[in-house]
């Protein structure tokens, strides 16, 4: 009974230190992604996902803050 309670509380120490880890990783993958859009709204709400010039205006992109 105490080797079922001891491998019992192992697995599940390293089930929550597993789910943590995958949780950092994927918050760190979404505040990387930055949102790019064109400050005059030349074409309204679209964005892009990497920097560059709007192809409107030709004006530089800049950073969609959330």
């Amino acid at each position: 009974m105490k080797k079922f309670i001891l491998v019992s509380g192992m697995f599940f120490a390293m089930f929550g230190t597993f789910a943590q880890t995958q949780e950092s990783k994927k918050s760190k993958t979404e505040e990387k992604k930055e949102v790019y859009q064109c400050p005059m709204k030349c074409e309204g709400t679209k964005t892009y996902t990497k920097k560059g010039k709007c192809p409107a205006c030709t004006m530089d992109l800049k950073v969609v803050k959330k």
